[in-house]
């Protein structure tokens, strides 16, 4: 049984993160403080990767007044296959990330089960969403259409309210049941964030 993340054995969370941003968007330029927040990280964690992967000729940087930029050296023989990489891995989470944090604050809860989760998804596999709070799937459709078409894949998604979930936690329902015990990646939120659900 495969119990580690093939890529996190090849590349660091923090290299992930800052791939998984700037070569998720190539065209963007990147601030130091945004790509921290975006890693979910304080800038000076970021400071000896991002000089470590500008040196290699992963990264461009330039810098304005008190501010430094980076983005993906598009020119690099390694864009390419990094970049698909990135895009078939930690690419789908984190572009999840970017497409619901407009709507965070009607969300309690969002995180990623299933197959994905797992480690154990082909590029065939659906990606399994359940997004916990104020918000319907109406919502989200036009940022998930684009994210379908950008990464070739199905994304299932379940809405439920937070009082829905709670009710469903509380009688047992089969589904929620075995999805707590499931592996899971949150977008938003987090397994304290559950517990007070009653899960």
């Amino acid at each position: 049984m495969r119990n580690t993340d093939p890529i996190s054995s090849l590349i660091s969370p923090v290299k992930q993160s800052i791939l998984a941003a700037t070569y998720g968007q190539p065209e963007k330029w990147w601030y130091m403080r945004e790509l921290a927040a975006f890693a979910g990280r304080t800038p000076s964690s970021l400071q000896r990767e991002l000089k470590a992967m500008t040196s290699s000729g992963l990264l461009r940087t330039r810098r304005d007044a008190s501010r430094h930029y980076f983005k993906a050296e598009t020119d690099s023989p390694l864009y390419e296959p990094l970049r698909l990489l990135i895009e078939r891995t930690t690419g789908i989470q984190e572009g999840l990330k970017l497409a619901l944090e407009p709507l965070a604050d009607k969300i309690d809860a969002a995180f990623i089960y299933g197959s994905v989760a797992r480690r154990d998804d082909t590029v065939k596999s659906d990606v399994d969403l359940i997004v916990i709070g104020n918000i319907g799937l109406a919502d989200m459709a036009p940022e998930l259409r684009r994210l379908e078409k950008r990464f070739r894949r199905e994304f299932n998604v379940k809405c439920y309210s937070s009082d829905e979930f709670t009710s469903k936690i509380k009688t047992n329902n089969h589904f929620v049941s075995s999805i707590l015990k499931e592996d899971k990646i949150f977008l938003i939120g987090n397994d304290d964030v559950l517990e007070k659900f009653g899960g």
